[in-house]
């Protein structure tokens, strides 16, 4: 009876779908527009030639929510083509076009020939959810960054002394920053004024910061270029930091309550160095792990295991890898430097390793490996990690080597 292969190069407003047999030859190529409607009748059409159909996108999400909401609803088995494969592949048949018909097809010819891509399922809704917060929680984190950098620039031109007291972290220096901004303005307006501005908004160590900003301020008398207009962009920048610090509070309350009623919220916050953020980021790439088979699986697609390169007699030569998943990566290289401060068992691995001759990268990228492999386990037999108190520090080593 054979099959059927199909491609779809997915675009914002119409995609392209390239369905070829079992010989490679092309059956469909049709643009479609992305719509329910469209997406549903040429599904249809396919499914009315009774043969088993596979699908393949090259895209996992964004415009191609509507597309694979379709296919999952119908029970469709959907593969993951990278635009990486894509590229590459496009190599291997005739011409150097670049047309979404053309992408298609080369979608659908790598999906008839490759039994190794992954299988696309219906992200459940507490990944879902974890994904968008996640996402969300690291626009507004930039976001700070870039304030807090621009106003520390303009605070320096100001008053350098007054940037130096200034702790942007807090919620005091923001307050006050909204109000006041020159050291002339601090001076006229005087400590008893100050500080009840700063405690009628919940201030903490109100007296202590007020007098820390007076000190600075009376180290400098004279008004430089531009300090009004500067003051002025000083003030609506800071009320804007207070807003995004408000949201990123709100954000992580949200995450925290997903992650303790999440099946194996418990398992992965039990791991050091990891926290309920953390956490949120790796389930929100990695799920449930259904998708791993091994723990060298998910090593391999957080980058954290070595691919070979061998050629002719250099044999044995591995090197990091340069295609993995960022987001993994990043979960497991923040947690291993947190837990080489609060783990001890961390840090006994950590020393081993750099004590063999390896670099600090290369201890590290060693330890995030280790965790993996720990985590991975405790996931597997559904129980949060347990370190076991060891007797000496010998035994720690050999316990971790």
């Amino acid at each position: 009876m054979g099959s059927l292969w199909a491609g779809v190069d997915v675009g914002k407003t119409h995609h392209h779908v390239c369905v070829v047999d079992d010989d490679g030859t092309v059956v469909v190529s049709e643009k479609i527009p992305n719509d329910q409607q469209a997406i549903s009748g040429i599904v249809g059409r396919l499914g009315k030639r009774r043969k088993p159909i596979r699908w393949a996108v090259d895209l996992r999400g964004g415009p191609a929510a509507l597309l694979l909401a379709v296919l999952f609803d119908r029970g469709a088995d959907v593969r993951y083509v990278s635009g990486t494969v894509t590229s590459r592949m496009a190599e291997a048949f005739h011409g150097e076009r670049k047309t979404d018909a053309h992408d298609a097809y080369v979608i659908a010819q790598t999906l008839r020939m490759r039994a190794d891509l992954p299988t696309l399922t219906v992200a459940e809704g507490v990944q879902q959810q974890l994904k968008l917060l996640v996402s969300r929680r690291l626009d507004l984190v930039a976001d700070r960054v870039r304030l807090t950098a621009r106003i520390q620039d303009l605070l320096t031109m100001i008053s350098p002394a007054l940037e130096k007291t200034l702790n942007l972290r807090s919620k005091g220096a923001l307050r006050l920053l909204a109000q006041w901004q020159t050291p002339a303005g601090l001076r006229r307006a005087g400590e008893v004024r100050i500080l009840d501005y700063l405690r009628q908004h919940g201030v903490r160590a109100a007296k202590a910061l007020t007098a820390k900003v007076l000190t600075a301020a009376r180290t400098q008398t004279v008004a430089v270029a531009g300090e009004a207009t500067a003051a002025g962009i000083v003030a609506q920048m800071a009320t804007d930091l207070e807003a995004v610090n408000d949201r990123i509070t709100a954000i992580e309350e949200t995450i925290a309550g997903i992650i303790a009623e999440h099946e194996l919220g418990e398992i992965v916050t039990s791991l050091p160095g990891i926290g309920t953020t953390l956490a949120a980021e790796f389930l929100a790439h990695a799920g449930t792990l259904t998708t791993y088979p091994s723990a060298a699986a998910l090593a391999a697609h957080a980058g954290l295991a070595p691919i070979a390169r061998d050629s002719g007699r250099r044999q044995g030569h591995q090197v990091r890898p340069h295609r993995y998943h960022r987001g993994l990566r990043r979960v497991f290289s923040m947690s291993s430097f947190t837990a080489l401060t609060h783990c001890p068992r961390s840090r006994a691995y950590y020393d081993k390793k750099r004590a063999e001759g390896k670099t600090h990268r290369q201890a590290t990228a060693a330890l995030s490996r280790q965790r993996l492999n720990v985590l991975w386990a405790c996931i597997r037999d559904k129980t949060p990690y347990q370190p076991k108190q060891p007797r000496s520090a010998e035994v720690a080593l050999c316990e971790l080597a």
